[in-house]
Formats: C-alpha cells, sequence, structure tokens
C-alpha cells in the first residue's frame, strides 16, 4: 500500500513538473483594426475644440456716415454712438475629417496618427441688437443711429476678427493640438497602442 502511495505521488510530482516547465505559447497580441481607433479617436470630438469670444467695440461717424473699427482714426465731435459686437467662434480639429488612411501601424505597438489642421469650425455674432450697450454721443442734433448701420457695423466687426486674428487662431491651434494628443495618447496607450503624431 504504501509502495502504490509513493508510486501515485511520484507521478503527481511528474505531471506538476512537466506542467509548470512546459514553454507555454503566450496568446498573439490581437492588434484592432483601424476603423476601431478612428472611432475611439472620433468619438472624442469635444475635446478637440475651443470656443471664444471676442468683443470688437465699432464706431459709427456722423459724419462720414461710416462704421470704423479702428480706434486711432476716432475723432471727437464727429462719433454718434459705440456700438459693442460679439463674435463667437469655435475653433478645432475636425475629427470628422480624420480617415482611415491617416491611421497607419509602423510595427509593433506604434500606430502613425496624421491629425487635422485646426481651422474655424463655427463662427457667429448675435444679430439682435441690445439698445442698452450702444453708447450715444449725441447732441441731439444728429440723427440716430439706424438698426442698418447697426448691422452694418456688425457685419464689419465680425469680417475684422475673422481677418485679424490670425495670432490667436495660431495660439489656439498649438494649444488644441498639444491636448489633442495628449487625451489620444491616454485613450490608445489604455488599449496597449503606442501613438506617434505626424
Amino acid at each position: 500500500m504504501k509502495r502504490k502511495y509513493w508510486i501515485m505521488l511520484a507521478a503527481s510530482v511528474a505531471v506538476l513538473m512537466v506542467a509548470l516547465l512546459w514553454p507555454v505559447k503566450k496568446p498573439e497580441k490581437v492588434m484592432p483594426q483601424k476603423s476601431e481607433i478612428l472611432g475611439v479617436l472620433q468619438s472624442q470630438s469635444q475635446i478637440a475644440t475651443t470656443e471664444v469670444t471676442i468683443r470688437k467695440m465699432g464706431v459709427y461717424d456722423s459724419e462720414t456716415h461710416i462704421a470704423s473699427l479702428n480706434p486711432s482714426k476716432w475723432k471727437l465731435g464727429k462719433r454718434l454712438a459705440v456700438i459693442p459686437v460679439d463674435v463667437t467662434i469655435r475653433y478645432g480639429i475636425d475629427l470628422n475629417e480624420l480617415k482611415e488612411s491617416d491611421i497607419t501601424f509602423v510595427g509593433g505597438d506604434s500606430v502613425q496618427i496624421r491629425l487635422p489642421k485646426p481651422k474655424i469650425i463655427d463662427k457667429s455674432y448675435n444679430p439682435v441688437t441690445n439698445s442698452d450697450e450702444i453708447v450715444t454721443l449725441s447732441t441731439g442734433l444728429r440723427d440716430k443711429v439706424g438698426e442698418t448701420t447697426i448691422q452694418q457695423i456688425k457685419s464689419m466687426a465680425f469680417e475684422d476678427v475673422l481677418n485679424q486674428e490670425k495670432e490667436l487662431q495660431q495660439q489656439l491651434a498649438n494649444e488644441l493640438t498639444h491636448n489633442t494628443e495628449a487625451v489620444f495618447t491616454s485613450l490608445l496607450t489604455a488599449i496597449g497602442l503606442h501613438p506617434i503624431f505626424i
């Protein structure tokens, strides 16, 4: 009986040793499809945009009847009204423009991603006039500023912001690109990928 016990014990130990020492083939790492990566990135569209509101001051010159946005050209005695104009710009990376062809596996767990360039995604200003915000400098002898002129000033301010705020746009572009890359790196690292942005 004892002999049988020792044989059984020796056989069990042998089986255990074989099980422990036998080379186990690790399952191959399954890389996600490009479409899956694209889905992960596009789901984060909110983090790739920012919204800013820029206030411009428009002046109606009662002598020339021309709206001016340049304070250096304002002259005392000729101004009739100062009109604030708030221009809202949504600026960012439109992730709907990201395509599978912008994603390339470059060996191992590295993936190269070409992000779209930041741009103005949406722009607007409020066409409704708030008369409480208009500063009138009239003596009462001049014509009141009409709604048509107010809308002209607002339109000029809107165009001025879009044309003159290049420095702000570049600053926003750099910040947005950096923040977007940081978030995407975190998301992709979590699924075992190392992103390289170009």
